[in-house]
């Protein structure tokens, strides 16, 4: 996506836009040219209209020799404009020290105006995540996503039980999401190895993160240099550097060990527990909620990619003392075994257990159902027809065109990004000049319709 588009006007306007340094440097070049004009005409005594009159005329030291007025303005310009080039080149010297693979307008935006958006944390895992962060990176680049890291199936299970790292499945989704480098570049992170040998099933951007932790030394510092390889827009960090299992019990009393196995639960969740259920948050996670203006939970499945993260107790007590806008992004669709049959409401309620009553200020549901038969016979989760919950219900068509299961990420993001807006006091704003889309909130029976 580029943000200011091809139109030449277009790009001029884009120039205007507030933060960006350079329209002081500009308009003091211009001075500068204007000065050293009336040099050479003061100079060669060359008519500039009327005579100037009182402090104006003292300004333009209209009573001294021609060649001295003429020195003297031609020096102040030749300054005027030195000055402004060279902060303006420094100006842009650090856009382009930044490392993005972006053209000069869209790095400068990037880097001025998205570059002091609200700080945004997305908390959760899976493709829901990946999904929102793939949008709110065009709003923002002060995006912090925490991630889950119980993940035990697949390339990311593999690799956690064979090397003893956390699993980088997840958090390999939100580099990618976040990354402003080339399609191939993207595409080679997704890359997964068809072969009869040890590699078959593996991404190659799992392989890459494991590589990377061995060589810094830390699985952390593995994803801070893929993120750098990737010129993400934000940051990825685990919620807990602990090596950690997902634990469920069923309403049968049956236990289920691993998110596997949890995330395709045939029976109803009863409870959820890590173990060891003493896992301390990440430093740097608690750093970010503590600092967030705006925290965001979902979407992704529920048990197997947000409640992980709650179920740290430093992570779920640092939202809880929070000050930001807290916001809770549903899924569109149930999800066969986990929270098949699950209702709004049903999930809301999962969230306040660790939460609190009080722990959500807005809830985003989906309340576009589309006619016609879903894929793999899914249920889309229905609006609720009775609000009975603490927070503010934002109802909005979020759901994707080609796959009406999942959240479409531009619409999404369209969405928190104006109900930010109406309900974040004196909080920074999201930029809205060059955002895609621009979606109005309304009032209507006590309920937000987007």
């Amino acid at each position: 996506m580029r943000i200011p588009g091809t139109n030449p006007l277009r790009k001029a306007l884009f120039l205007l836009l507030p933060g960006l340094s350079l329209k002081r440097w500009l308009v003091l070049g211009a001075l500068g040219v204007v000065a050293v004009a009336l040099g050479v005409a003061f100079t060669f005594r060359f008519p500039v209209g009327p005579s100037f009159i009182s402090f104006v005329g003292v300004a333009s030291l209209r009573d001294a020799p021609s060649v001295v007025r003429g020195t003297v303005f031609i020096a102040l310009g030749a300054v005027c404009l030195g000055f402004a080039a060279y902060k303006l080149g420094g100006s842009m010297r650090r856009v382009r020290r930044s490392g993005r693979r972006l053209g000069l307008l869209d790095s400068l935006y990037v880097e001025r105006v998205l570059g002091v958006g609200p700080k945004v944390v997305a908390i959760g895992g899976g493709t829901g995540l990946s999904s929102l962060l793939r949008g709110m990176k065009h709003y923002t680049v002060n995006l912090t996503a925490v991630v889950t890291v119980a993940d035990d199936g697949g390339s990311s299970g593999r690799l956690r039980s064979e090397l003893g790292i956390l699993p980088p499945g997840d958090i390999r989704n939100c580099l990618v999401a976040l990354a402003d480098s080339e399609s191939v570049m993207q595409q080679l992170m997704d890359y997964r190895f068809a072969t009869m040998g040890d590699l078959n099933g593996h991404s190659f951007g799992n392989m890459l993160i494991a590589a990377l932790a061995d060589i810094g030394g830390a699985f952390d510092r593995g994803v801070e240099m893929a993120g750098e390889l990737l010129a993400i827009r934000g940051r990825v960090i685990p919620s807990t550097s602990a090596n950690v299992t997902l634990v469920a019990s069923t309403i049968s009393g049956a236990t289920l060990i691993g998110e596997s196995r949890v995330g395709t639960a045939r029976e109803r969740i009863k409870s959820v527990r890590l173990q060891p259920g003493d896992a301390p948050g990440h430093p740097e996670a608690r750093r970010a909620i503590e600092e967030a203006d705006l925290i965001i939970l979902g979407p992704g499945s529920l048990f197997t990619s947000i409640v992980p993260n709650l179920l740290v107790s430093e992570i779920a007590g640092s939202i809880s003392k929070s000050t930001a806008l807290k916001m809770y992004v549903c899924n569109v669709a149930e999800q066969s075994g986990e929270t098949e049959g699950y209702s709004l409401m049903d999930h809301i309620d999962v969230l306040r257990h660790y939460l609190g009553e009080q722990g959500l200020d807005i809830v985003i549901a989906n309340n576009r159902i589309p006619m016609g038969s879903l894929p793999g016979d899914a249920k889309l989760i229905r609006p609720e027809t009775v609000w009975r919950a603490h927070a503010t219900y934002v109802q909005a068509d979020v759901i994707d065109e080609a796959v009406p299961t999942h959240h479409d990420p531009a619409k999404l993001a369209g969405v928190i990004a104006s109900t930010y807006r109406t309900h974040r006091g004196i909080r920074r704003r999201f930029p809205g000049v060059w955002s895609k889309p621009k979606l109005t909130p309304s009032q209507s029976n006590g309920k937000v319709h987007i």
